[in-house]
């Protein structure tokens, strides 16, 4: 019958093998309370505060029919510890320090929530604060009295030091309100209706103060005769200046004509390289016409050469007799080989070749030193360069240095100059004698 039946219980399913039970992680390491909550370093007043939402805890685990831990409940309270307490987060306001990333209560530092999560720039606890570098920074307060808002001194867009422009119309009315609005007797104030034509006085044209006494237009020297201005000695003084910041400028464009000149060299050797014919790819390839760069006064006659003029005609180095010396194009001609002009560098001519009757030099590397991982040219593209771009930086500073002096003497000179048609003084000088016949009334 079906009464005498017994029920056997199933049994439990057995788990799989390699499944992992649900263990509850920890939601903070007691190592210390440097680290922060949330791990670390926040920005921010939404970051570095934080309260308590009020509601219950949930409950930490639960337990399934087989027995296992769940994972999914958690807690909203912190044990901590925290604070100059060292306590727990009890669902109270709380900050974070930006230096040691510990939080605080607010009860226990003595601040409120609403300065903290408006007020507070960068919050540093009483354990990190040294009174000079560290220390808690606030933000600036709207300017008008009683109230507690930040300003918008920190907005990119509207700058201000006002909350809103209510408060700023607010605070122009205050002001205006403690102005009288009539004259008094002997009283030296201004009224408000004065005040207000102030305000709205245009900010160009009209009478307005001086920056400065006698002061010159922007334009004054290209307007009327002013040849009265300047004396003879700043005239000279200016004359000589200008005359060097020419000489100057003719020594920067030289230098600049030294890193064209480079230029050509390097690419005369990478010619001479992509064309083979024996040619290593670290040999030097070191120009003799190079020999100048550095040196001003010699390259500038180098320039004016006819070697030079060709040259620079043709924008590129070449083995063609304007821009080659003959020895150097005619091997046979050279007693063991040349060297580079000013240079203790190996021979630019391959003695070999120089034996040889009726040798004749390689185009492509006619002028240039052959010889690999040459000691003597190291790297001489690299100095090149960097000396004349030095030169070319000194110069620069030198030439603003004197036009700098210029513009001190011609104003000088101006302010002096307006202050003579202003005084309108003259000068008269009696009992002249043969020394002092060149001297007039001054006007």
């Amino acid at each position: 019958m079906a009464g005498d039946k017994t029920k056997t219980p199933k049994a439990a399913p057995k788990k799989k093998k390699g499944t992992a039970s649900v263990v509850k992680s920890s939601k903070r390491s007691r190592g210390g309370g440097a680290s922060g909550k949330k791990g670390g370093k926040s920005s921010g007043a939404a970051n570095r505060t934080k309260t308590g939402t009020g509601s219950s805890p949930a409950p930490a685990s639960s337990v399934t029919g087989d027995g296992d831990v769940g994972g999914g409940g958690s807690s909203e309270s912190d044990s901590g510890p925290y604070c100059l307490c060292r306590g727990p987060d009890n669902h109270r306001f709380m900050i974070a320090c930006d230096r040691c990333e510990d939080w605080f209560h607010g009860d226990c530092i003595g601040m409120d929530k609403y300065t903290g999560e408006n007020l507070v720039q960068k919050y540093i606890c009483p354990n990190c604060t040294d009174g000079k570098r560290y220390v808690t920074r606030y933000k600036k307060m709207c300017s008008l009295e009683g109230c507690n808002r930040s300003a918008r001194v920190y907005s990119v867009e509207e700058r201000s030091i006002f909350c809103s422009e209510e408060h700023c119309q607010l605070w122009w009315e205050q002001l205006i309100a403690t102005l009288p609005k009539s004259k008094a007797a002997g009283a030296d104030i201004l009224t408000q209706d004065e005040f207000m034509g102030l305000l709205d006085t245009p900010s160009k044209g009209g009478w307005r103060v001086g920056k400065k006494p006698f002061g010159v237009s922007d334009d004054f020297w290209n307007t009327g005769d002013l040849s009265k201005a300047l004396t003879a000695e700043e005239r000279d003084i200016l004359d000589r200046s200008a005359s060097d910041r020419h000489n100057l400028g003719e020594e920067i464009m030289l230098c600049k004509k030294m890193l064209q000149l480079i230029e050509m060299a390097l690419k005369r050797r990478e010619t001479a390289i992509g064309a083979g014919k024996g040619i290593a790819k670290d040999f030097c390839g070191y120009d003799v016409r190079l020999d100048a760069v550095g040196v001003t006064h010699q390259f500038g006659v180098f320039v004016q050469s006819p070697a030079g003029e060709a040259i620079f005609k043709a924008g590129r180095l070449d083995a063609s007799p304007e821009q080659l010396p003959a020895v150097l194009l005619d091997p046979g001609t050279a007693s063991g080989g040349g060297v580079a002009p000013g240079a203790a560098g190996p021979p630019i001519v391959d003695p070999a070749a120089a034996a040889a009757p009726g040798a004749v030099a390689d185009p492509f590397t006619a002028g240039m030193c052959t010889k690999k991982k040459c000691k003597p040219h190291a790297a001489w593209s690299a100095i090149l360069v960097k000396d004349v771009k030095h030169s070319i930086k000194e110069l620069a500073a030198q030439a603003k240095e004197k036009l700098d002096a210029e513009a001190r003497v011609r104003d000088s000179a101006a302010s002096r100059f307006g202050r003579k048609l202003c005084e309108k003084n003259t000068v008269a000088v009696y009992n002249l004698d043969d020394n002092d016949a060149d001297m007039e009334d001054v006007e």
